[in-house]
């Protein structure tokens, strides 16, 4: 009997031995299925489209792995991908600008219906607000190259009528603590009337202009505030000089437009010449040239003329032309002109010195272009996918149509033709691009959505012109 015992006890260990070997086994490959540290394809998620005031990547928006082009380093050193097509302002913008530095790409904005500055930089995907000064409903802007001040348009509550202002950022001036909750004063600043050097007639005296700081108790103290002035009344166009240091605007005075040569805060200013013109848009692309082109309209003939800024001269460039809008590049060479008409538009390159002209093949309004800072014979242009019937190019302006565009590179020394990006393969929404703009090197195309008034910008280095 007890060999029987000993024999039966070694055969009940043996199985509880194998049992306990499978459930090891078992618990094992459990635990590899579900591990979290394993280097799978799900492991890390792929590029996709990334607004710039998001911190980090979701799947929620649209994807495309064709936008990511560079990464940034946080301080907690995780790299976070830098799409090539970037949401800079969700919120409606009232005029951007951009520059280069030997290190990076800034960019600052003012928002629609605030005032508030922001600024980011083209290698992080951090947003400061750099002022909170209020400048409520600036509808545009246009910025200095030092992005340190711009010229823009703004509507009082309960007006139509859009008053033109300077303003410049300044460093703020830190309050030593006075152990008591404080809150900001409004900063007034004001202007005296200047008359013309070259005629009598005088243009209506500036108003005070009152900027106020955030009153929020606890609000963050921004490094800037806004201080500026209100420019001459009446202003129906204005163009910042090349170099910044000057604006011209024309003036509407008992019907006659008033052509001045400003320096850029509305000192100094001087009469320049005196239109019946009044209807009209200026730019000013290169320092002995202004360019003025009359307000397009598929039903009005238009024209386009060079100014001389010095003698108050015109010469006509371009016209008699139906729905005409114009873009000149920045050494006055050439003119990017469109036409447009019932269900119709064309683009053609204009060479200032020969007179003559080339089609552009892109099919767009020049108002949806911009010539290139740097290489100067260089556009980029917003083109809708497909025609659309409509008036053109009136029934734009007024929004009754929308366009979904590509972005095309054209040379208008050697004709050539690129596409540089559908948009809409890489934005969550569709997009009608116009307020086009470069930074000093070209090396980033910027623009807003007319549909919502949001900024964008699109690394022209790293992505491939097909």
């Amino acid at each position: 009997m007890p060999p029987q015992n000993n024999s039966t006890t070694k055969y009940v260990i043996a199985i509880v031995i194998i049992l306990i070997m499978i459930g090891v086994g078992v618990y094992i490959l459990v635990g590899r299925g579900t591990s979290s540290t394993g280097t799978g394809k799900d492991q890390t998620a792929p590029p996709v489209f990334v607004p710039l005031n998001r911190n980090k990547t979701t799947g929620a928006n649209k994807t495309t792995g064709a936008n990511t082009a560079s990464t940034t380093t946080n301080g907690n050193n995780f790299q976070t991908a830098i799409p090539v097509l970037r949401l800079l302002s969700n919120d409606p913008v009232g005029g951007y600008g951009a520059s280069t530095t030997a290190s990076t790409t800034i960019v600052r904005w003012v928002n629609r219906g605030r005032g508030n500055v922001y600024e980011t930089k083209a290698d992080s995907l951090d947003i400061t607000t750099i002022s909170n000064t209020v400048v409520p409903r600036i509808y545009d802007s246009i910025w200095n190259k030092t992005l340190t001040s711009f010229v823009g348009s703004t509507l009082s509550s309960g007006s139509a009528n859009a008053t033109t202002i300077f303003a410049s950022l300044t460093s703020r001036v830190v309050p030593k603590p006075a152990g008591t909750a404080t809150t900001s004063k409004p900063v007034t600043t004001t202007t005296t009337a200047t008359t013309s050097k070259t005629t009598t007639a005088t243009t209506t005296a500036p108003t005070t202009l009152t900027l106020e700081t955030s009153s929020v108790v606890g609000a963050v103290q921004t490094p800037y505030e806004l201080k500026g002035k209100n420019l001459p009344s009446n202003i129906v166009t204005y163009a910042l000089s090349p170099k910044s240091d000057r604006i011209f605007m024309v003036t509407n005075e008992s019907g006659h437009g008033i052509g001045y040569v400003a320096t850029v805060d509305g000192k100094t200013l001087t009469q320049i010449f005196d239109t019946p013109l009044t209807q009209i848009v200026a730019e000013w692309p290169e320092d002995n040239t202004i360019a003025i082109t009359t307000k397009a309209s598929s039903a009005e003939i238009g024209y386009m003329y060079f100014v001389s800024p010095k003698t108050g001269v015109w010469s006509k460039v371009l016209g008699p032309t139906m729905g005409l809008t114009t873009k000149v590049s920045h050494d006055a060479k050439y003119v990017l002109a469109s036409t447009g008409g019932p269900d119709s538009v064309s683009t053609k390159i204009y060479t200032v010195s020969t007179g003559k002209s080339i089609d552009a093949i892109i099919r767009t309004i020049a108002d949806k272009c911009v010539w290139g800072n740097f290489n100067k014979s260089m556009f980029y242009c917003a083109v809708p996918n497909q025609a659309t019937s409509a008036a053109y190019p009136d029934d734009w302006y007024k929004g009754t149509i929308s366009f979904a565009d590509k972005i095309w590179q054209v040379n208008a020394s050697t004709g050539e033709v690129h596409l540089v990006t559908s948009i809409v393969d890489l934005s969550d929404r569709v997009i009608d691009a116009f307020n086009l703009g470069l930074d000093t090197k070209d090396e980033y195309l910027y623009f807003m959505n007319k549909n919502d008034l949001s900024l964008w910008s699109f690394d022209l280095v790293n992505s491939k012109v097909q």
